[in-house]
């Protein structure tokens, strides 16, 4: 499946192919079947299949498509930070819909999630998998030990876990199945909002691919909108903070800080603006869970 990026030259109005119906919008992705548009004004995606379109409007498609066709598939659908109900942050690409089942099974002494040893999996992979069944168990499993632990009560049966959620794929390229109720609710609202549709078009593979590629986009469209609000807050509260800063009402601090052990991530530097670094450090950890202060410094006086 090809899809292409976003640019300002894909705005335009389009037509149906019996002319009675237009749209004004811009393209922002497409496959051999179906393009996306993001309305004007509204903001709002509209799924479109090829086929119910203007000749003109699938002919300028098939010319994008042309000129992006040595793009990567899916290179516009960028990695992005999702929240899990309990503040977990997954780097990830939503890929599709999905029914997945985890089967749970200890053999060997070793426990293994659909015949592949937990113990191979990617640490991330890890985390996400005993987040699931510690939710759906409601028994605590904070790493192997505890999740052996578990599998040892099963006496040697094994446990399946039907999910219903959404297929990722992590920066480390492997794929995992997140089940809906491991989301945040803002992050929710919009990988569930065709999941229904979906549902109903199990038997059709073209409508249910279509669904598909609606929810991605309707996901990156969400992140980039987030990120941009995010963006214009942090711009303005940053004008605030150095006029406070050049009143000598507060500092800049820079507070260092790295994730305790068996939590996935890297030591970082944050930079905020407080009166002391007692301050700096409540503003800064409550983003960061998991982690723990490596040091505090000043850096305006």
């Amino acid at each position: 499946m090809a899809t292409t990026s976003a640019v300002s030259a894909n705005q335009r109005t389009w037509t149906s192919a019996n002319g009675a119906y237009k749209l004004d919008g811009e393209m922002i992705g497409f496959n051999e079947t179906t393009v996306i548009l993001k309305r004007r004004g509204s903001g709002r995606l509209a799924a479109i299949e090829l086929k119910e379109l203007s000749d003109e409007d699938q002919a300028f498609v098939k010319k994008r498509s042309d000129a992006d066709s040595d793009q990567r598939s899916g290179g516009d659908l960028e990695m992005h930070t999702w929240t899990s109900r309990d503040g977990l942050k997954i780097r990830a690409k939503i890929l599709s819909y999905g029914k997945k089942t985890y089967v749970l099974e200890r053999k060997l002494g070793a426990v293994t999630i659909d015949g592949k040893a937990f113990s191979t999996f990617d640490p991330l992979h890890q985390r996400v998998i005993l987040r699931v069944l510690s939710t759906i168990e409601n028994t605590p499993m904070e790493n192997e030990a505890d999740l052996k632990k578990f599998a040892a009560s099963l006496a040697g049966k094994p446990k399946s876990y039907p999910l219903e959620g959404v297929l990722i794929e992590l920066e480390s390229g492997d794929q995992i199945a997140v089940p809906f109720f491991m989301f945040s609710e803002k992050d929710l609202e919009v990988l569930q909002a065709g999941w229904e549709n979906w549902k109903q078009y199990n038997e059709d593979e073209d409508a249910r691919a279509r669904e598909d590629l609606m929810m991605r986009y309707e996901a990156a469209n969400y992140q980039q909108s987030m990120a941009q609000q995010q963006q214009r807050q942090q711009m303005e509260l940053l004008k605030f903070n150095m006029a406070a800063v050049r009143t000598g009402l507060t500092h800049v601090w820079e507070v260092q800080i790295r994730p305790n052990p068996g939590v996935y991530g890297r030591p970082i530097s944050v930079m905020v603006t407080a009166r002391d670094s007692l301050t700096a450090t409540q503003m800064v950890l409550p983003n960061y869970p998991g982690y723990s202060t490596i040091g505090v410094r000043k850096v305006s006086y």
